[in-house]
C-alpha cells in the first residue's frame, strides 16, 4: 500500500529545525524522519515552503541555510508537490523531485544546453575551421569529443553555458553522455538536481545567480487578487443593502397601505431579486465559476479557492498578504492525506468546513497522532519508534 502523503506548512520546518533535543518539536522530528526512511510516510517538497524555509542570507549565515536544506531533504527526499500551475495542468505529487515549475525544465535541459554551447565555442575568435566544422552538427560535435577528449573538455568546460552543473563535465558525466554511454533522462536527471536539491538549490539561486526570493512576488500577486475580488463584493454587497434601505424608505415615505397592488408586487419583486443576487454573490458554487479563480488557481481548485474566500468573506476577516501563500497551499489538499498549514488559516478550514478539512492536522503537536491513526484507517503496520531518536532504516 501507499504510503501516507503529509503536506508540511513551512513553520513545521523552522520549529523542527530550530527545536532543541529532548523537546516535543524535536521528537516529532526524528520520528518524522523514521516513518520517512521506514516508508510508511511520504513529505511533499513545494516551491513556496523551500524559499519560504531556506531565504536569502549574508554569507555568515550560509551554515545555517545549508544545514535547513538538509533537513528538507532529510524529510522530504524527492517527494514533491508540483507548482501550481502544473498542478492545473494535471501534474500530481510525484518521487521525481520536480517541485520548480515544469517551464524551467525546458532551458535546463541537455541537449539545449549542448547546443547552446556548441554556438558559443564555435563563435570564438579562436576557433580553427576544424573546430568550427566540428561544431555545426550534432552529430561532428559527438566525434569530436571521441577524437579529442583533452582538447574538447578543456572548451567544453571553459564554455559551460550555466552556473551550475560544471560538476557534470568535471567529473565525466557530460562525456558519457555525449557519447551515448548514459541515457538523456538520466543525464537531465544529473544536471536538474541543480535546480530541485534544496541544498544546490540555495547555491544556484541566491549565491550563483544572485537571485532574490521569488515567494513575496507571488504572494503579493495572490493576496492583491484576494483583497480585489474582496473589496468588489462587499461594494456590490454595500449597494444591495443601500437600494434594500431606499426601497423600504420608499414604501415608508409613500405609506405601505397607501400601495397599490400593483406597486407592492413590484416593490416586492425587486426586494428578492437583490436578495437572490446578493445570494449569488456569496455562493461558493457561483463564486466558483468567476474567471478570476481560474487566473489565480486553475480551473480545479476554484471550488476550494471559493469555498476558503467564502469562509473570509463570512468571517469579515481582512486580507492578509500571509493568505496568498496559505492559499496556494490549500490547493494540495486533495492529493495529501493529510495537511498542515498555517494555525489561523487552518482553523478557518475547519471551522467552515471547506473541502477536506477533515485532512486539516490543527497542530505540528496533534501530527504523530493522526499518522498513527491514518495508518490504522488504512490498515498499515507503523514501526516501533526508535530509542535512537531516529533509525537509518527498518
Amino acid at each position: 500500500m501507499r504510503p501516507i502523503r503529509l503536506h508540511l506548512d513551512t513553520s513545521d520546518y523552522a520549529a523542527m529545525y530550530k527545536a532543541l533535543p529532548g523537546t516535543a518539536d524535536a521528537g516529532t522530528r526524528d520520528r518524522l524522519i523514521e516513518l520517512v526512511e521506514c516508508g510508511t510516510i511520504e513529505i511533499g517538497l513545494s516551491f513556496h515552503v523551500v524559499f519560504e524555509f531556506l531565504q536569502k542570507a549574508e554569507p555568515k549565515f550560509r551554515d545555517d541555510r545549508i544545514a535547513r536544506a538538509r533537513l528538507l531533504t532529510r524529510l522530504c527526499r524527492k517527494n514533491a508537490f508540483p507548482y501550481l500551475t502544473d498542478l492545473t495542468q494535471g501534474h500530481r505529487f510525484s518521487t521525481d523531485g520536480i517541485w520548480v515549475p515544469r517551464i524551467y525544465l525546458e532551458e535546463v535541459e541537455i541537449e539545449a544546453v549542448i547546443q547552446t554551447m556548441m554556438q558559443t565555442i564555435a563563435a570564438r575568435p579562436a576557433s580553427t575551421p576544424h573546430e568550427r566544422k566540428a561544431l555545426s552538427k550534432r552529430t561532428y560535435f559527438v566525434e569530436w569529443v571521441r577524437s579529442n577528449p583533452d582538447a574538447s573538455g578543456h572548451l567544453i568546460n571553459e564554455h559551460w553555458p550555466l552556473l551550475f552543473g560544471r560538476e557534470l563535465v568535471t567529473g565525466g558525466d557530460f562525456n558519457q553522455y555525449v557519447l551515448g554511454q548514459m541515457t538523456r533522462s538520466e543525464a537531465n536527471e544529473k544536471l536538474r538536481f541543480y535546480i530541485t536539491d534544496p541544498e544546490a538549490v540555495y547555491e544556484t539561486w541566491f549565491e550563483n545567480y544572485g537571485r532574490e526570493n521569488p515567494v513575496p512576488e507571488l504572494r503579493d500577486k495572490i493576496a492583491n487578487a484576494f483583497v480585489e475580488m474582496l473589496s468588489e463584493r462587499k461594494r456590490i454587497m454595500d449597494e444591495i443593502a443601500a437600494d434594500k434601505k431606499a426601497i423600504k424608505a420608499a414604501i415608508s415615505a409613500r405609506g405601505e397601505a397607501r400601495l397599490g397592488a400593483e406597486d407592492r408586487a413590484r416593490f416586492a419583486t425587486l426586494a428578492r431579486d437583490l436578495e437572490s443576487y446578493r445570494s449569488d454573490l456569496t455562493s461558493p458554487d457561483e463564486m466558483s465559476k468567476d474567471p478570476a479563480w481560474v487566473k489565480v488557481v486553475g480551473k480545479e481548485g476554484t471550488q476550494i479557492a471559493a469555498e476558503i474566500f467564502h469562509a473570509l468573506l463570512k468571517e469579515k476577516r481582512e486580507i492578509k498578504r500571509s493568505d496568498g501563500i496559505d492559499l496556494v497551499h490549500a490547493m494540495y489538499l486533495p492529493h495529501v492525506d493529510l495537511w498542515r498549514g498555517d494555525r489561523a488559516f487552518s482553523g478557518l478550514l475547519i471551522k467552515n468546513k471547506t473541502p477536506f478539512h477533515e485532512r486539516v492536522v490543527p497542530t505540528l503537536a496533534e501530527l504523530l497522532g493522526r499518522i498513527e491513526a491514518e495508518c490504522a484507517k488504512e490498515q498499515i503496520a507503523i514501526p516501533r519508534a526508535s530509542d535512537r531518536g531516529y533509525a537509518p532504516g527498518c
